[in-house]
């Protein structure tokens, strides 16, 4: 592949990162009932599930706050970082390539990635601190500034093609589509990698 010299590697979160063993989208179930009016959105602002029920969870039809909340602890109770991604991580900074988180998150789902990955992490581009969601430019545009760096030294790494490789090609970065089940389509397997692990071979980094 022909990229301009990486200087930094950013992983979407879930689902590349980390994974929710026990998924129970508390945030998806009142998202589902706000339609279309002006409400805060958990993935652009800083408001948590208690902010976000407040705005819609006078709908006739939402599940109780307490039983959202005890669906956000079993999701956050059961996130596990992929076996080969602290590794990964590693690998890089010991290679001097910088490593980024960059995903669309509420804010509540931040904390496992800093708790399990923090440390091998040099910048935290989320949705809710930037204003902007992947694939939109303007997200792009706010990791290429928290790291320094002009977008064509960033690789993008996700298992979200329209999000992840469109969107971030789009703004100049560099991208591999994470395809972890091996279900991507014809034209999307020449820049597709299965394990995480796969990233350093692309980078010629492989030990």
């Amino acid at each position: 592949m022909k990229w301009q010299p990486i200087k930094a590697v950013a992983f979407d979160a879930y689902g590349t990162l980390i994974e929710i063993g026990e998924k129970r989208r508390p945030f998806a179930k009142l998202a589902a009932l706000s339609g279309q009016g002006a409400i805060a959105s958990p993935l652009t602002e800083r408001i948590g599930l208690e902010q976000f029920y407040a705005a819609v969870g006078q709908h006739s039809d939402a599940p109780s706050l307490k039983s959202l909340q005890r669906d956000l602890a079993v999701e956050l109770a059961s996130t596990h970082a992929y076996p080969e991604a602290a590794f990964v991580l590693g690998q890089l900074r010991d290679r001097g390539i910088r490593t980024a988180v960059a995903s669309n998150l509420a804010m509540p789902y931040a904390d496992p990635i800093r708790n399990e990955l923090g440390e091998l992490l040099d910048a935290f581009c989320f949705s809710f601190n930037v204003g902007a969601v992947k694939p939109e430019a303007r997200f792009y545009a706010a990791l290429a500034v928290m790291l320094r760096l002009h977008p064509s030294e960033i690789l993008m790494v996700g298992d979200t093609w329209r999000c992840d490789y469109t969107g971030a090609t789009d703004a100049g970065l560099a991208a591999l589509h994470l395809d972890r089940r091996r279900n991507a389509a014809p034209h999307q397997a020449a820049v597709s990698i299965h394990d995480l692990s796969d990233v350093l071979g692309a980078l010629d980094l492989a030990p």
